[in-house]
């Protein structure tokens, strides 16, 4: 059942991306060719209306073929007033940047969801002093400490057992009697988690606060991989999860509670936000790029045959990509 939901999930993340594009095109009265899930070989389609829709063998993500998007001789355009191409500068950024939003509104509904239920709370490692007690037992930081819900009971039981034997994530550690200045009797630091419940409409506008807070750090983690690549530290790559990884981390989270798979599902649907406002041939930022250079410079400058060239490029890059890092994920499993 765990994994269903978690593919199901998933697949609602990728679903609701490319629905944003759809919804976009359609509110903007142009024509819709395919929406696809997954890429092809196609496995089963069915035409309702102007558009057919369709599931694809390869789970990698999901797509929507705009009538006139990518059709180099515009002789070639039927119905070239629903052709996305013959449409206004402002329409194009509309539904170009339609699935970005969309990903922040997932990311803002999942967070004032989670809100709104709240999260138990719980004690996590923030350091570990080299050659304290803790350092010794092999304690690190990051860990929850378990059977704790909050900081101060944590603190009280370390500090009513110094000098003696307790566990600590299934490991023997023993807290100082004499503390050295700054450092605690097992030598560590420790923050509070869990989140309180909030009512309606505080949640709602709590969550978009953490929305926009979260998107804001992973832009700024995003611009030091980046940088990283840039400056010759491909050691940054190594971090980076294909969809078999993506997979089992939801599943994880999963099994800690379904408020925590809500949580990670924010997370995620943010980093695809982020990643696809990248100036980056084949993503939504490449394709944004284009439309505003065109309009500085026209289609004499920036060919509709380069535009193409340079996303098919892109594209192919970064299934390359996908596969080599999917690759990486089944092989550490």
């Amino acid at each position: 059942m765990l994994t269903f939901l978690t593919i199901l999930f998933l697949a609602l993340l990728i679903l609701g991306h490319e629905f944003g594009h759809f919804l976009a095109a359609k509110i903007s009265k142009i024509r819709v060719n395919e929406f696809g899930v997954g890429f092809p070989p196609k496995l089963l389609s069915k035409r309702i209306g102007q558009t057919e829709y369709s599931l694809n063998a390869l789970p990698f993500g999901g797509f929507v073929r705009i009538h006139g998007e990518n059709t180099i001789d515009l002789s070639e355009i039927e119905y070239p007033e629903q052709s996305f191409h013959f449409q206004g500068f402002f329409k194009k950024l509309f539904v170009i940047s339609a699935g970005v939003i969309t990903n922040i509104l997932i990311a803002w509904i999942a967070f004032s969801l989670v809100l709104s239920f709240g999260i138990p709370g719980g004690v996590v490692i923030e350091s570990v002093v080299e050659g304290g007690p803790a350092y010794l037992a092999g304690i690190e930081a990051g860990e929850v400490v378990e059977g704790f819900e909050s900081a101060d009971s944590f603190l009280a039981y370390v500090d009513s057992h110094r000098g003696q034997e307790i566990m600590l994530n299934g490991r023997t550690v023993i807290p100082r009697l004499e503390v050295p200045e700054g450092e605690g009797p097992l030598g560590i630091s420790i923050l509070p988690s869990g989140i309180k419940s909030q009512p309606f409409p505080q949640n709602i506008w709590s969550g978009l606060k953490m929305t926009f807070e979260t998107l804001g750090l992973i832009f700024s983690a995003l611009g030091s991989f980046l940088f990283s690549i840039l400056t010759g530290n491909f050691s940054a790559v190594g971090q980076v999860t294909g969809p078999v990884g993506v997979f089992n981390i939801v599943r994880d989270a999963g099994q800690m509670g379904y408020i925590y798979l809500i949580q990670l599902l924010g997370l995620i649907s943010l980093n695809l936000a982020a990643l696809n406002t990248i100036p980056f041939p084949a993503l939504d930022g490449g394709r944004l790029l284009f439309i505003i250079l065109q309009r500085l410079f026209g289609d004499k400058v920036l060919s509709r045959r380069l535009e193409m060239v340079v996303n098919v490029v892109g594209f192919l890059f970064l299934m390359a990509l996908m596969i080599a890092v999917t690759i990486r994920d089944i092989i550490n499993l």
